[in-house]
């Protein structure tokens, strides 16, 4: 196990937290582009339509007889030849989703964090609440500990902190049961409390007999109802 420092907000550490160690092993780069690429596919609306020849709005009627006047044959003005007429092959409302394997999301959330961990951009605070909504405050908070661009993750609805920092760019604050990999990867440092942090290590964790649980390291246990949402992203 490694141990990694808990800081209060001032940047003074005031504790630590275990963090398995990964000792000779890759971070698994396809498993994490494979979720991250299904995750963005789920993102898409789907809801492209044109209008085929038979539901634009115009006459049927048979623009001019079949033979005798040296043109090419045509029926009504809404054909896909004709300004104003019906797309041929053109784009259909589509559902994207895709649905990964419950191991798959596990996993990928464990490379996640530990990418961050293993380039010292995972920082675990002891507590992090404002008195007020203050924009000032978090932007003095986050110069502390010198990060430009993060993911702030919090186990509780704390307006103070949400309002403190939806301001500044380059910040995205979200609650740990929505908290997904692209959001991870795609912000430079990860910010976390203790709260947070334990329910993504003990996340889908299975008791092993003389061994205490870590969601890191484990394999892939049915998860418990509490974490069933922090695996759905």
């Amino acid at each position: 196990m490694t141990e990694i420092p808990v800081y209060n907000m001032k940047k003074e550490k005031v504790g630590s937290v275990e963090f398995p160690a990964f000792e000779g092993k890759k971070v698994n780069t396809a498993l994490l582009h494979q979720v991250v690429v299904a995750q963005q596919t789920n993102r898409r609306q789907g809801n492209a339509k044109v209008k085929t020849r038979h539901e634009v709005a115009g006459s049927t009627r048979k623009i001019y007889r079949q033979k005798g006047t040296g043109g090419a044959r045509h029926g009504d003005i809404k054909a896909p030849l004709f300004v104003g007429g019906g797309q041929t092959f053109g784009p259909k409302p589509k559902n994207y989703d895709v649905r990964l394997p419950q191991k798959i999301r596990r996993a990928a959330l464990r490379e996640a964090v530990r990418v961050r961990q293993e380039e010292g951009r995972l920082w675990i605070l002891d507590q992090l609440q404002f008195d007020a909504p203050k924009t000032k405050k978090a932007a003095e908070l986050f110069s502390i500990f010198e990060i430009e661009k993060g993911l702030v993750v919090l186990d509780q609805s704390l307006p103070h902190v949400e309002k403190s920092t939806r301001n500044l760019s380059g910040f995205k604050v979200c609650r740990v049961e929505g908290v997904s990999v692209r959001d991870i990867l795609a912000y430079q440092h990860l910010v976390l409390t203790r709260g947070p942090y334990e329910r993504l290590r003990n996340q889908g964790q299975r008791p092993v007999e003389g061994e205490a649980p870590s969601g890191f390291a484990g394999g892939g246990g049915d998860a418990s109802p509490s974490n069933e949402r922090l695996l759905a992203s």
